[in-house]
């Protein structure tokens, strides 16, 4: 798998290809490392894959369309605010008023970057002797995850959703105000870039996710949380309540709604007991009756479960916190109690 375009719009295409890639990535275990020092598949993986959403891949259909995204004029006509996320998993997703982009990388609009790291003939990097001696065997990942070809293809699917995002020269300029593309690129030579990749694009030679334009947050979140039991996270935090106060309030807000109707009703009833025609009527007396005793019940126990539901909240997390807090301790060598580091055997 060649380069899907040949013409490079950046200015300075000789540039060492070290240079387009990030200051520092997160590796295995949340260690940072320099990507020039480091191997660049591992590097590639973590920046390109999308495993959540592969995993999810067959119900795609209910979180958003089989449809190229829409222009950023559109977007910005919809009232979203275009906002910044390098998660390639967050890519085209959006909740209520903002839609998240992953800003396309330098690296995937060099030509020889592609044949050096993303062509099949290569077969990725290995992983060098100064990775090793910098950051130790416990902080480089020793195996991949992937195959080149499915880097490929979700670099393809990555490139192809700015080809419709950046579709007008107002476009170009909302990109370049946003920091989706890289300030050297000029309108000219992404027009040239564009035609060069769509005149022999194909929907097999990109991941299935970039089948689908936009995502909704929301329904990837019930996807997540019933389809895959991810009951207290759901497929992401982005946009949710940032503490268990605001969790707390948003959904006794709910709670308070369904109250309300309940009181409605109930002095609807109260009205109609207060009639002639009805106080005397067996039926309605019960029916009232039991729908008063079945809304204080059920309003009591809907109370009780929210609140049972953020105490085991906070209980995941304070244990998933504390694991995982031991677990980085030990694999960077440091003793919390003594405040100094303690090298390992």
């Amino acid at each position: 798998m060649e380069s899907p375009f040949e013409t490079c719009p950046l200015k300075d295409w000789e540039v060492d290809l070290s240079t387009l890639l990030p200051a520092s990535h997160r590796i295995r275990g949340d260690h940072i490392v320099s990507p020039s020092r480091s191997d660049t598949r591992v590097f590639l993986e973590n920046e390109l894959l999308i495993p959540r959403i592969d995993a999810i891949r067959k119900q795609l259909w209910m979180c958003g369309r089989p449809m190229p995204p829409r222009p950023l004029h559109k977007q910005v006509l919809l009232g979203r605010e275009i906002t910044i996320a390098e998660e390639a998993d967050h890519h085209c997703v959006w909740a209520s008023d903002k839609i998240y982009l992953k800003p396309l990388p330098a690296y995937l609009l060099h030509p020889g970057f592609w044949r050096t790291h993303l062509s099949d003939r290569k077969g990725g990097d290995s992983l060098n002797d100064d990775a090793l001696k910098t950051h130790g065997p416990s902080t480089v990942q020793e195996t991949y995850t992937a195959s080149v070809g499915d880097l490929a293809a979700c670099a393809r699917g990555l490139l192809f959703s700015y080809t419709a995002l950046i579709a007008y020269e107002s476009d170009f300029k909302i990109a370049k105000e946003k920091f989706l593309i890289p300030e050297e690129v000029d309108w000219s030579s992404w027009r040239i870039l564009c035609e060069e990749y769509l005149t022999n694009h194909t929907y097999q030679s990109v991941n299935p996710r970039y089948w689908y334009g936009e995502l909704r947050m929301p329904r990837l979140n019930k996807v997540y949380k019933y389809g895959k039991g991810h009951i207290f996270r759901g497929f992401s935090s982005v946009g949710s309540p940032s503490s268990y106060d605001d969790w707390l309030r948003d959904n006794f807000a709910y709670l308070s709604l369904v109250f309300a109707f309940v009181v409605v009703i109930i002095s609807a009833m109260q009205l109609g007991i207060a009639t002639e025609r009805l106080a005397g009527n067996a039926s309605f007396q019960n029916a009232s009756y039991g729908f008063t005793v079945f809304s204080i019940v059920s309003l009591v126990i809907l109370s009780g479960l929210i609140v049972v539901i953020a105490l085991c909240m906070i209980a995941s997390n304070w244990i998933a916190t504390k694991t995982y807090e031991k677990r980085r301790f030990e694999e960077t060598g440091v003793d919390i109690n003594g405040l100094t580091s303690v090298r390992r055997s």
